[in-house]
């Protein structure tokens, strides 16, 4: 089938659903009926009794206190307060960083103290004996034998 004929026939089935879609439309329309009337209430001796506002509050406290949706945390998952990272000891000085959103694509330029070459480093590549575990804005964490430590920019 030629591109010519694709196309006449993508316009074939374009027009059959708007018209398919036209007909549902009209028919809805005009078989629109007014909603039927609600029957009369029937005279009862006896009004059902109102709803207790205390059920509420008491079943709250209920599902608070037995944890049914697991907010509070389990002791050995309670949350470890986090120690500021300590300065890299590394021979390198941060030149910059590019951040981008997923911080997949990132990247620092670090350059070497000692013969003041520069270089762009991704998340994972080694600097001398360092890991970069991650990059941020004007900031590089390392990871040097199991332990964090950060390389700011110098301003």
């Amino acid at each position: 089938m030629t591109e010519y004929g694709i196309r006449r026939l993508a316009m074939g089935v374009s027009a059959l659903c708007l018209a398919g879609a036209a007909l549902v439309v009209v028919a809805a329309w005009r078989f629109d009926v007014a909603p039927p009337a609600p029957p009369a209430p029937a005279a009862s001796p006896k009004a059902p009794p109102p709803r207790q506002a205390t059920a509420a509050p008491e079943l709250t406290r209920a599902i608070l206190a037995n944890d049914v949706f697991g907010l509070t945390p389990l002791p050995d998952q309670q949350p470890k307060a986090k120690q500021p990272l300590k300065p890299a000891e590394i021979d390198m000085e941060l030149a910059g960083t590019v951040i981008a959103a997923d911080g997949r694509h990132a990247a620092a330029f670090l350059r070497d103290k000692g013969n003041k070459s520069q270089k762009a480093y991704a998340v994972g590549a080694t600097v001398k004996d360092a890991r970069i575990k991650s990059i941020g804005k004007n900031f590089v964490i390392l990871e040097r034998q199991g332990r964090e430590e950060i390389l700011t920019m110098k301003p």
